[in-house]
Parts: structure tokens; C-alpha cells; sequence
């Protein structure tokens, strides 16, 4: 990713989630249905393929669980897996387990109930009507946008009304919702397959653990807590409670976010490591990749699948591994 050759401002990152804020926690309990579905399915082939008699798979950062049923709609033999949706907010795990579910014509997963579709946006739609059911508007509020950008979008305007669905048994008796955090990964209780897991899904959450919320610093002028070491954070997260949770042969599906591979450097980081140091804003952000040194440590994960990561723009795009895989 090209990025030390750009003058970094707050204009040139868009992250465009509709958010939903957790009162207790302040963050966002908004999803959508397919979110990056080329990685989704990808893993989906991976874990069919490796644990075809079954295994635990645990969705962190869960949120209501659009990430999880959409993942058991790719999945062999649903009952063989049990997948654990995991968030630290109560509004996202009850909603979750509330089990109702709104599509929004103008969020990412629109194109279930948009008229115009690509190919394979064809082909997800079939999949999802196979295992959701369509209901009408029901009385109590549904989590979806509460940006206020996006009000005039909201489903009491007519002009963009969206729909509602509820998931089928057969997909939902094997998903399970549960209030935690990854960092108590080694005391989640599984029901099965000796605790252990075979799939662990962080997708566009480690960026909390380690205190990289671009969007934050850079958009509201905060100022990070240079004194947290990110690299002993994720290593100890990557190489003592994920690696000790997974099968070998199990996976880590990480996310396509920019605030994933663009890590601003703390004080442990030398000068000569930095790129892009912005004196104003006391900002500096490693020119090594944080999270794939944790993973390359000790040879003890390897990548198995690259996807696109969006950069500052289409020039900055490129592909970096999303899926690794326990090795030993």
C-alpha cells in the first residue's frame, strides 16, 4: 500500500457504515448482511474442507449477528458447526437474539432487495431468501442507520423503505449470541469439540484493541495514547489467546478496513520506522505492518488467502492476506 507518498488528511478515508451507537460501550452495534462476501465465503470453502465433521467457530465483534448467519449460509452440514457471535455490546446482543432483521436499500447489503444485481450478487440473493423469511414492519424499533447523514433514509420515509426478515430454523438453531470480548477468548464455554475452535473471525475490530481508530483521531482532532506498545498487544492476543483457542489447521479471518493495516506508531516505535509523522497532530503510523508481524512470530500461522484492501484511493488499493491459518 503506497501511502508514504500522500498528505494525509481526514477527507481522503471513507468508512461508510451506517452506525448504531451502544449506549454503554459507544460502539456502533450496525452490520450488514455479506459484509467483504468474497473473504466470507472464502472461509466458509476453508473450514467446509478442513473440518467436514464439524468444529466451533467463533464471530467476534459480532455485532447482531448479520456477520455470523451470513457465514452459516455458506456452511456444509449447519449442524455439525456451532458459531458463536460474540460482541461486547448488550444492544447488539439483543437485538441479535431479538432475531429480526432489517435490509436497508442503501446499505451494502441493499442488493438483497434491490431490483438491479450483478452476477453474483444474483447468486447471494438466492442464498439469503433460501434462509430468511420476509415479514412485515414489525412495532418495535430495528437496529439499522441512526447516522444523522443518512435520517432521510430511514425506513418510515417512503422513498427508501426497507424490509424485514427473520432467519429460518434450520439456520439458526446452531448460532449462539454471547456478550463478551476477545480478550476473554480463553474463557468463552463451547459446547463442544473440546473447546477448541476452528475458525476465529476478527474482521474490522482489532483497531479497538490497540487503539487505532483512525476515523476518531482524524476526523475529530483526539490524539492517540502513544504510550500503549501495539506490537506487545497483538502478540500476546495473535500468539497466546487465538493461537492457543484454535484447532490446528483452523483459521483467522481478518477485515479490508484501512484502520487494520495502518497502524499509528506509539512511543515504542523508532522515528526511523514512521511514515507520514505529522508534528501538529503529534500522529506518526509505522511503516511495518503490526498485525502481520504478530502473525509471521514464530512461524506459527501461515497466509492462505489474499483479498483487496481499499487504500486512500483506487491507486493505493492492493492485496494483503486476510485468512491465516494455524500451521502447528
Amino acid at each position: 500500500m503506497r501511502i508514504n507518498n500522500i498528505n494525509l488528511n481526514h477527507n481522503m478515508i471513507s468508512f461508510s457504515s451506517y452506525n448504531k451507537l451502544d449506549k454503554e460501550t459507544g460502539l456502533s452495534t450496525s452490520t450488514a448482511f455479506y459484509l467483504d462476501h468474497p473473504v466470507l465465503e472464502k472461509s466458509a470453502q476453508i473450514i467446509n474442507r478442513t473440518f467436514p465433521e464439524g468444529t466451533n467457530i467463533m464471530v467476534y465483534a459480532g455485532s447482531n449477528g448479520e456477520e455470523a448467519l451470513s457465514l452459516n449460509t455458506f456452511l456444509k452440514n449447519k449442524n455439525n458447526y456451532q458459531i458463536y457471535s460474540i460482541d461486547p455490546c448488550s444492544e447488539a446482543i439483543n437485538y441479535a437474539q431479538r432475531g429480526v432483521y432489517a435490509v436497508h436499500p442503501q446499505m451494502s447489503d441493499g442488493f438483497l432487495i434491490n431490483d438491479v444485481k450483478n452476477k453474483k450478487q444474483e447468486q447471494l440473493t438466492k442464498k439469503f431468501y433460501k434462509h430468511f423469511t420476509e415479514i412485515p414492519k414489525p412495532n418495535e424499533e430495528i437496529d439499522n442507520v441512526t447516522d444523522s447523514v443518512y435520517c432521510l433514509a430511514f425506513d418510515d420515509v417512503e422513498l427508501f423503505p426497507q424490509k424485514y426478515f427473520i432467519p429460518k430454523y434450520t439456520i439458526n438453531n446452531n448460532i449462539h449470541f454471547v456478550k463478551d470480548d476477545i480478550n476473554n477468548i480463553k474463557n468463552i464455554e463451547l459446547n463442544s469439540h473440546n473447546g477448541k475452535v476452528g475458525a476465529i473471525f476478527f474482521r474490522n475490530a482489532f483497531y479497538h484493541v490497540i487503539k487505532n481508530d483512525l476515523t476518531g483521531i482524524i476526523g475529530y482532532g483526539e490524539k492517540p495514547d502513544l504510550n500503549l506498545n501495539k506490537q506487545e498487544v497483538l502478540n500476546d492476543l495473535i500468539n497466546n489467546k487465538i493461537y492457543n483457542k484454535l484447532e490446528v489447521g483452523g483459521i483467522l479471518v481478518l477485515g479490508n478496513h484501512l484502520q487494520e493495516h495502518l497502524f499509528i506508531a506509539d512511543k515504542s516505535i523508532p522515528e526511523e520506522e514512521t511514515i507520514l509523522f505529522d508534528p501538529v497532530r503529534n500522529l506518526r503510523y509505522s511503516s511495518k505492518h503490526l498485525l502481520f508481524e504478530a502473525l509471521n512470530k514464530q512461524g506459527k500461522f501461515k497466509p492462505i488467502y489474499n483479498n483487496i484492501v481499499s487504500g486512500l484511493n483506487k491507486e493505493n488499493n492492493c492485496k494483503l492476506p486476510l485468512i491465516w491459518q494455524k500451521i502447528r
